[in-house]
């Protein structure tokens, strides 16, 4: 049997490296299969930031022409209430865009006071109402 004796091999290390160089601590860093799931978490974020800002872009057009509608309203109603209208509907380019208005007229309850009821629509789809705005009006 032959006996072996056990040696502590030491390490040289090269003259200006520290110590600390060659001790073995407790590893840092990701492993891949952490990079991926980062990887795969950012993707779903941009996508879904990048879904709501489209939905958002493609809001402001539709708001924008239910703003322009509502002001082509309240100018009709203006201009009906001052009896400077010639007629109850019409055609209307405001905004960069072409409207059509109708004014209705009906009985209240009450003697000589109506209910004025201004409806506004895009001219390319007329049964699609973008503004609709009521007032009463004493015809005393």
């Amino acid at each position: 049997m032959i006996l072996m004796r056990k040696f502590k091999v030491k390490l040289r290390r090269p003259f200006g490296i520290p110590k600390d160089c060659f001790r073995r601590t407790s590893l840092s860093g990701f492993t891949l299969i952490e990079v991926m799931v980062a990887l795969v978490i950012l993707s779903l974020v941009a996508g879904s930031l990048s879904m709501s800002v489209s939905q958002a872009t493609k809001n402001i057009g539709q708001s924008k022409q239910h703003q322009f509608a509502a002001w082509v309203a309240h100018n009709q109603l203006s201009l009906y209430m001052l009896k400077a209208l010639n007629s109850n509907s019409g055609k209307k380019n405001f905004g960069g865009f072409k409207f059509t208005w109708n004014i209705t007229k009906a009985p209240t309850d009450t003697e000589n006071f109506n209910k004025i009821t201004v409806a506004v629509a895009n001219v390319k789809t007329p049964d699609y109402l973008l503004a609709n705005i009521i007032a009463f009006k004493d015809e005393s």
